[in-house]
């Protein structure tokens, strides 16, 4: 017999022993993790969004540029910025989301890093755009 085969004979008792509340809890965990993930994925692609218009607000202001010296020459033409800043994440995000569904995995601590890295980045570039709107509109 081997390790692995012991460890599933002990998950089989151990679920068949459960009673029916412990695995709908079991069940329910895994069902808010996954809507957790997905959630956070929506909420990344939705600042992504909202840092493009913001982008393109404060540019089209005429006070302001693009600092990031890669998207300059994107900015100038609206499909390729539509495909970099929009269609690209959009497919990135459901990917992500089809990938997470079909492995069928619980937690991955990586990868829940990385959400929150991306979208704690994306808040701190949004709450850039709004202290420049604060500025835009004080000029006024």
């Amino acid at each position: 017999m081997t390790e692995k085969t012991g460890l599933e004979k002990t998950v089989v008792f151990n679920l068949k022993s459960a009673n029916e509340s412990d695995v709908n809890n079991i069940v329910n965990e895994k069902g808010h993790e996954s809507r957790s993930f997905y959630y956070k994925l929506g909420l990344l692609y939705f600042l992504n969004i909202v840092d493009w218009i913001c982008t393109e607000a404060l540019i089209g202001s005429g006070h302001f540029v693009e600092a990031n010296p890669v998207m300059q020459p994107v900015l100038e033409n609206f499909w390729l910025t539509l495909l970099i800043k929009g269609i690209l994440p959009l497919v990135l995000v459901l990917g992500c989301a089809l990938i997470y569904k079909l492995a069928e995995i619980g937690r991955s601590k990586t990868a829940e890093m990385l959400l929150t890295v991306g979208i704690v980045s994306y808040a701190i570039v949004n709450l850039w755009h709004i202290f420049n709107f604060v500025l835009l509109f004080c000029r006024f």
